[in-house]
């Protein structure tokens, strides 16, 4: 069941897109939005300031004094993108839990400590929903990759764009692993209000439909999905060039993976992969480790 969604709110220009496809997510499961902003001291910003080389000496007072000024704005540029955001599209602000069966929303910010505060915050959601790295806001470079092996909760990656819906088609990445597996259990509810299911399997040689996979969609047929299975083969292309590749042909409003390394350093492997999808998918990718 997916109740809380976490939508961090940045400040900068993905805000758009990032909170157009939590309301497509929250829509159709009368979810609460919970909008977040982590706003950082100018020390902790400047970890991750690109102009690091004047971090030093005499000139450190006038760089931590714009970075200062640079993170205020973009707190002040959060709030105000939650507030236009939720006015718009008519999203009533509640700070008391309650059962609905329409959207609801809250806005948090707190200070300092943005990865702790982001991984208690994020375990604590059923769902939490990113954009693309846009390195404006100065929170760490390998956020995204540290929440999601971390986190233990499934992340959507939104894309450039601002989804009406991803409960259209739902394309699923399968491989017979544990990491699929969750990844199909995190996007149950989306399956079931899901007006087309699809099983994607990629194989090194000539495509066929493996039993396991038979298997599979006969076992969601007792939930009431029916799914169309899709077997390709890879060729001489990468794992994830296939998953976006079909997802766009297919139409996808949504796409189901889980981790697809080989590797036995699976953060290593699963961060290449996210890598990857962040730049061919441009479809909402909902991702489980």
């Amino acid at each position: 069941m997916i109740r809380t969604i976490l939508v961090p709110a940045s400040g900068s220009s993905t805000d758009d897109a990032v909170f157009a496809t939590a309301l497509a997510v929250a829509r159709p499961l009368a979810a609460h939005l919970e909008f977040y902003h982590v706003h950082l001291t100018a020390a902790e910003a400047a970890v991750c300031a690109p102009y690091a080389d004047l971090r030093v000496g005499a000139a450190l007072p006038v760089t931590l004094n714009v970075l200062r000024e640079e993170e205020s704005a973009l707190s002040d540029t959060a709030s105000a993108h939650v507030q236009s955001f939720c006015s718009r599209f008519s999203v009533p602000m509640r700070t008391c839990p309650e059962r609905s069966n329409a959207v609801s929303a809250t806005f948090l910010e707190e200070r300092d400590h943005a990865r702790d505060r982001l991984l208690m915050h994020s375990r604590h959601s059923d769902l939490v929903v990113l954009g693309r790295p846009s390195h404006i806001d100065y929170l760490p470079s390998k956020l995204m990759e540290d929440l999601l092996l971390s986190c233990g909760r499934p992340i959507l990656i939104a894309a450039d764009f601002s989804p009406m819906t991803v409960t259209g088609t739902v394309v699923v990445g399968w491989k017979e692993t544990a990491e699929a597996a969750r990844a199909l259990g995190a996007a149950w509810p989306l399956l079931e209000k899901a007006h087309k299911v699809i099983l994607l399997h990629i194989v090194e040689d000539e495509p066929s439909i493996p039993e396991s996979l038979k298997h599979l969609a006969e076992r969601i047929k007792w939930h009431g999905i029916t799914a169309q299975i899709v077997v390709i083969s890879s060729g001489h292309h990468a794992l994830s060039y296939h998953l976006a590749r079909t997802a766009a042909d297919l139409k996808a409003d949504l796409l189901v993976v889980g981790g697809f390394g080989h590797s036995r350093l699976r953060e290593r492997v699963f961060g290449g992969v996210t890598q990857s999808l962040l730049e061919h998918a441009n479809v909402p990718v909902l991702m489980m480790h």
